[in-house]
C-alpha cells in the first residue's frame, strides 16, 4: 500500500508575490487555510440556500445526476435542465441520491460556456473577479459546486487545463492528488500528445499551448493585436507630420512584416482545419471568424499592464468571446519547446484490453475506476466496481508516486496547479435548516490560465503580445477604462503589501 503523503499549509494572509514563488511558480498544490481576504468576497453567504434562491433563483442550471451503477458523479450520465431554485429545492428533500451542480457547458452547444456561467452570473458582486492572492493570473472561469451526500460522493480521477484555487465554503472535501507527470501511469481517456514544461498537459483531440490557448485562439490574438499598434502607430505619424508620401518607418515595416506572418500562419491552420472536407480557395473562408474572434476568451484579468496605452484606446466590442480549450477550434498541434509524452507500452501501461478507441468520457479523465482507486490506496469508498472489473486491467497504478491525500475541511481552500490529477470525495455537514442552510457540500472555484513564464510575477505569460491584448480586451467588455484599470492595479498591489498584517475575520 503506497504511502500517503501530506500537502503544507499556509495563511491567507499570504502576499500574492510570495505565493506565486513558492507555489504558482513551482507548480507545487498548497491547502489554504482561511477563504479570500477580497473584502467583495461575500461567498459565506452562499452558505444559506434561501440567500442563494433570492439572489440566483430564476437562472437555468444543469445538473448532474449520480451514476445508477458506478454510484458517482464524473461520468457520461445525461445531464438535467432546471431553474437553479429548483435544484436547491431538490437539495432540502431527506430521500436521495441528490443531483449535483458542477461546471456549466451546453451539450448542444459547447462553444456556449462563459467565464461568469449560471448561477455564478447571478452572484458576481459577491466575489472579486480575480482574488488578490491570485497576482497576475487571467481568469478561464469561475464555478459553484454543490451537492448532498451524506456517505460521500466522488468525481472521479481526473484533470484540469487550469490552475484551481478552490474554496470551500460547507461539507467536507477529501482530494487524492497526483502529479501531471504520472499520467502514463494513470490511464486517460485520450490520447496524450504533450506534457509542458508547466505541467499542463495537451491530448491529440484538444492539443493546447502551455498557457492553456490552442494555436488558432493565440493566432487570432495576435492579428488583432498587430492591428490594434499598426493603427496606434498610424496616428502617431500622421500627427508628427509623418504622413502619406513619406515613406514606411522601421517601426511600421517591422509590425506590417509580422502581420502578415500571423495572416499567414492563420490561413495555415485554417487549410489545415478544412484537410479532408474538400479544398477551399476563398480567401474570406479561409479567414472565416477572424472578425467574430469567436476563438479568444475575453476573461476577467482584473487588471492590465500600463504599458498597453500605446496600443490606443479604442476597442472592438463586437468581439466574441473565446470559450475555453476543447471547443471548435483545439483541435491543431501545438508547437514549442515542450516535451512530447510517450507512452510505456512495454512495461504493460496500455489501455485495458478490449477497450474501443473512441470514448464518450472527457479526454482528461482516467479509466481507472473510483472503488479501484480508493481500495488500492486503504481509504474508504463508496463507489462500485463494474461488472466483471480485474486489478490487471491497470498495472500501471502500481508504479505512480505515492499521492497526496488531502482532507480539506470548511473554511479552507485549496489551489492545483493545471494538469494535477485528483479524484474528490464530497461529504455533507449538517445544516440549520432554521437560518435557510441544509446538509449539503458547497464549493466556490476560480480557473486561471496556465502561466508558463514562471520567473514572472509581473508578467506570468511568455506571449506578452497576446495576453496585453487579452487584458485589455477584457477591461473593454468589463467596462473598465484605463484610469479605473490603473487606479485598481495601484489599489491590488497595495492591499497585497499589507495582506500579512490584515486583521479580518477569515472564517
Amino acid at each position: 500500500m503506497p504511502e500517503k503523503l501530506q500537502l503544507e499549509r499556509v495563511s491567507p494572509d499570504l502576499s500574492a508575490t510570495e505565493f506565486f514563488a513558492r507555489y504558482v511558480s513551482e507548480r507545487t498544490p498548497v491547502i489554504i487555510t482561511g477563504l479570500l481576504d477580497d473584502p467583495s468576497f461575500q461567498g459565506r453567504k452562499w452558505t444559506n440556500l434561501d440567500y442563494l434562491a433570492k439572489k440566483a433563483g430564476d437562472v437555468e442550471v444543469m445538473v448532474e445526476p449520480i451514476h445508477p451503477t458506478a454510484n458517482q458523479y464524473g461520468t457520461d450520465v445525461e445531464r438535467i435542465s432546471m431553474t437553479f431554485r429548483e435544484f436547491l429545492d431538490s437539495l432540502r428533500k431527506e430521500e436521495g441520491p441528490h443531483p449535483y451542480l458542477t461546471t456549466q457547458y451546453s451539450d448542444e452547444d459547447p462553444d456556449a460556456e462563459t467565464v461568469f456561467p449560471p448561477p455564478t452570473n447571478a452572484l458576481k458582486d459577491d466575489f472579486p473577479h480575480v482574488p488578490r492572492i491570485m497576482g497576475n493570473l487571467f481568469l478561464q472561469q469561475v464555478n459553484l459546486w454543490l451537492g448532498k451526500s451524506k456517505s460521500g460522493s466522488s468525481s472521479g480521477l481526473h484533470h484540469d487545463f487550469h490552475d484551481n484555487i478552490y474554496c470551500l465554503l460547507k461539507g467536507k472535501k477529501r482530494f487524492v492528488l497526483f502529479p501531471p507527470s504520472e499520467a502514463k501511469h494513470l490511464y486517460p481517456y485520450g490520447t496524450l500528445d504533450t506534457l509542458h514544461p508547466n505541467g499542463l498537459i495537451s491530448y491529440e483531440d484538444i492539443p493546447v499551448r502551455s498557457d492553456g490557448l490552442s494555436r488558432r485562439a493565440a493566432c487570432k490574438a495576435r492579428v488583432r493585436a498587430l492591428e490594434r499598434k499598426i493603427d496606434a502607430l498610424k496616428t502617431k505619424e500622421i500627427g508628427k507630420g509623418k504622413g502619406k508620401g513619406k515613406g514606411q518607418s522601421k517601426e511600421m515595416k517591422a509590425l506590417m512584416d509580422a502581420h502578415d506572418a500571423a495572416l499567414d500562419e492563420l490561413a495555415e491552420l485554417a487549410l489545415d482545419e478544412e484537410e479532408g472536407e474538400g479544398e477551399v480557395d476563398d480567401f474570406d473562408a479561409l479567414m472565416g471568424g477572424l472578425d467574430d474572434f469567436e476563438d479568444v476568451d475575453a476573461g476577467s484579468s482584473g487588471h492590465m499592464d500600463e504599458d498597453d496605452d500605446e496600443d490606443g484606446d479604442e476597442e472592438d466590442n463586437e468581439e466574441d468571446e473565446w470559450k475555453g480549450i476543447g471547443h471548435s477550434d483545439d483541435e491543431h498541434e501545438v508547437s514549442g519547446d515542450e516535451n512530447n509524452v510517450e507512452s510505456d507500452d512495454e512495461e504493460g501501461d496500455e489501455a485495458p484490453l478490449g477497450e474501443e478507441p473512441a470514448h464518450t468520457e472527457p479526454s482528461s479523465f482516467s479509466r481507472i475506476p473510483t472503488a479501484h482507486l480508493h481500495r488500492y490506496l486503504g481509504i474508504p469508498t463508496t463507489a462500485a466496481l463494474p461488472s466483471g472489473f480485474s486489478p490487471s486491467e491497470f498495472p500501471g497504478l502500481k508504479k505512480t508516486t505515492d499521492p497526496y491525500v488531502v482532507e480539506l475541511s470548511e473554511g479552507e481552500m485549496l489551489y492545483l496547479p493545471a494538469s494535477w490529477w485528483h479524484e474528490v470525495t464530497s461529504t455533507s455537514a449538517a445544516g440549520d435548516s432554521a437560518a435557510g442552510g441544509n446538509d449539503v457540500h458547497m464549493a466556490f472555484n476560480y480557473w486561471f490560465y496556465p502561466p508558463d513564464a514562471l520567473e514572472n510575477f509581473e508578467t506570468p505569460y511568455r506571449d506578452t503580445l497576446v495576453w496585453d491584448y487579452l487584458r485589455r480586451k477584457s477591461d473593454t467588455e468589463n467596462g473598465n477604462s484605463p484610469e479605473a484599470v490603473k487606479n485598481r492595479t495601484v489599489k491590488r498591489a497595495r492591499d497585497d503589501a499589507v495582506g500579512g498584517n490584515s486583521k479580518r475575520v477569515r472564517r
